[in-house]
């Protein structure tokens, strides 16, 4: 008899641990699987900066819309380049999956004294004409980069001769202009593209949350 209860009790035990490893993880397929989704957002402090037009530009540029924000410079050899075209292949992946969820891609020049304007422009549209960029000086910068916790350091090599170091981070941005993801290097646009889609929606559905 107690042999009989013994053994039905371990079937149920046994039967109760393959249960729970067979429910989904919290997030279900909205995991992300590179990037990481901030619960609680990260709000970006107000910063006066200038646009690829010349024009006084702030947080409005990441207000309305879900963004891609990344850090870089136009002399930049490698990381850069590289990571521009990730993202305008990521974008374009979004807006052929679903074009409603397109995000904006903000480029933030750390190299004020040779980025103007003009020539962040040109570059930009060498990988999307829907990219925008902004720059600044770095006591302009600097509540942003301190926030987001983006290292820079420029290595002089005499002259206009120099190299700048920065963080290769692609920071996920909600229109309420707070960070709500961040993704770190090697970056690959497939995954930036399905990573984006899941924290916007993890976002939308947090945020509807909140409300009810």
């Amino acid at each position: 008899m107690l042999s009989g209860m013994l053994r039905v009790l371990i079937v149920g035990l046994v039967l109760l641990v393959a249960a729970l490893f067979l429910l989904p993880r919290p997030g279900g397929d909205l995991v992300p699987e590179v990037a990481t989704f901030l619960p609680q957002p990260r709000e970006l402090p107000a910063v006066a900066l200038v646009d690829d037009r010349g024009e006084p530009a702030g947080l409005e540029l990441l207000r309305g819309r879900y963004s891609l924000l990344f850090f870089g410079f136009t002399n930049c050899p490698d990381v850069c380049p590289l990571t521009l075209k990730v993202l305008a292949d990521a974008r374009a992946a979004v807006r052929a999956a679903d074009e409603e969820a397109t995000p904006d891609v903000l480029f933030v020049s750390v190299d004020a004294a040779r980025d103007t304007p003009e020539r962040i422009r040109a570059y930009l549209n060498g990988f999307d004409s829907a990219f925008r960029g902004v720059t600044g000086p770095d006591e302009a910068l600097e509540p942003l980069l301190r926030t987001l916790g983006v290292a820079v350091e420029k290595h002089e090599h005499g002259g206009e001769s120099y190299n700048v170091v920065h963080s290769s981070v692609v920071f996920f941005v909600s229109p309420d202009a707070e960070v709500i993801g961040v993704s770190s290097a090697p970056h690959d646009a497939a995954k930036i593209a399905a990573d984006f889609r899941k924290i916007r929606r993890l976002h939308i559905a947090a945020e509807h949350a909140a409300r009810t």
